[in-house]
């Protein structure tokens, strides 16, 4: 087999090809005779041949797969969703009130005009730190008064950085006339970690609904681009009687993951049509400009857990390190709300993780007992999930 690019996509060739038309090359020059067992000089001249060869062709196949924003991954994803003017959603910090007590009036530095830098910290900033190791940043630079002041620090790392109250005790930066630190309660803003690669390739799948004329791709775009919401499906029944799914007659039935309450039912209210009904067991009260309320409906997704196992080979050398495979399948291959699962899905991405893995008996199922190639969604609003404990890799 030849590398081939064509109407069928890319085909690259393995490392077992790659060395067998090193070694029908060696005997077409050297003779039929040569040997080219893998102890020889020439032997072992030619695996380092056909790795060099096999190691481009996964650059190659990187490249190829970097084009398709269902696969590509990183700033280069971020590039692909730009072309759909979608953005990846930025983390945010965390920022919690400390209680420091001084003996005497100290001056502090803080983050001032770094606030939103995870780089750029000023230097001498005062920081501490809590019981598991996080450090905070003074956000204000202060000089304090004697006694205890309330001030707020933001920790250094962005994301979902996990607060208990009374754990903010150590001072790192040691300084003359602070005696003591503590953070008697809870944060005032939970930092959210950055969007993933696997939600924003979801978002940008809904996404496609931003210049669309139906409402229902506007719906689910208008819910999609707001804080914290990971996924949406938008159900429709426009048909004059309820449907198999119990929406009723000309209505909308929302599932919605992440998000809040207040902002998710804003959405609906700004986009759905007058006089289209809703379905969902979440209520939302809206008070219109008339002073009128309007209930907002919609649900949440209900996950159910999905098991995974198939045999996996390499074709040529090489190592298979499982746990990594499967935790790269739990951040990769997400199922939206209401999507049945297919084992397709997987073999797809693992491909596309590398062309030398063969993928044999894959199989699914929701109770480690009964397995399948496909399993259709028990409801609209379920959503399979997956876990590295609920996959078996049999190499």
């Amino acid at each position: 087999m030849s590398d081939t690019l064509d109407e069928n996509g890319l085909t690259l060739e393995t490392l077992s090809e790659l060395k067998a038309d090193i070694i029908a090359q060696a005997k077409t020059i050297y003779g039929s005779d040569i040997n080219v067992a893998s102890d020889t000089p020439d032997g072992q001249a030619i695996a380092v041949l056909a790795q060099i060869a096999s190691d481009q062709r996964e650059i190659i196949q990187s490249v190829y797969n970097s084009f398709n924003p269902d696969t590509a991954s990183g700033s280069v994803l971020d590039q692909r969703c730009a072309i759909n003017g979608i953005q990846r959603k930025s983390g945010t910090f965390t920022i919690v009130p400390v209680v420091v007590t001084t003996t005497k009036a100290v001056a502090l530095i803080g983050l001032d005009g770094s606030s939103e830098s995870v780089d750029n910290i000023p230097s001498g900033i005062f920081t501490i730190k809590d019981n598991s190791g996080n450090l905070f940043y003074l956000i204000s630079s202060i000089t304090t008064e004697t006694g205890s002041q309330t001030l707020s620090f933001r920790a250094a790392n962005i994301g979902n950085v996990a607060v208990t109250a009374g754990t903010i005790t150590t001072i790192s930066t040691v300084t003359a006339g602070i005696s003591s630190v503590i953070n008697n309660a809870g944060v005032t803003q939970q930092g959210v970690d950055e969007e993933t690669d696997t939600n924003l390739r979801i978002r940008r799948q809904s996404a496609v609904g931003r210049t669309s004329q139906g409402y229902t791709d506007s719906l689910s775009t208008a819910i999609s681009e707001l804080d914290n919401v990971e996924s949406v499906i938008v159900n429709e029944n426009y048909t004059d009687t309820e449907d198999a799914n119990g929406i009723p007659a000309h209505s909308v039935w929302i599932v919605v993951q992440g998000g809040t309450d207040d902002d998710i039912a804003a959405a609906i209210y700004a986009k759905r049509p007058a006089g289209v009904g809703m379905k969902g067991d979440e209520e939302v009260y809206i008070t219109r400009e008339n002073g009128f309320e309007i209930i907002i409906k919609f649900d949440r997704p209900v996950e159910v857990p999905l098991y995974i196992k198939f045999n996996l080979a390499l074709s040529g050398s090489g190592i298979i390190d499982t746990s990594a495979i499967k935790t790269a399948i739990v951040d990769n291959v997400l199922y939206n709300i209401g999507e049945n699962a297919t084992t397709d899905k997987i073999i797809t991405y693992l491909k596309n993780l590398s062309n030398k893995y063969i993928i044999t008996g894959c199989q699914i199922s929701t109770d480690n007992t009964n397995w399948y190639e496909t399993i259709t969604i028990p409801s609209l609003k379920d959503r399979f999930t997956l876990s590295t404990a609920n996959i078996e890799i049999t190499t």
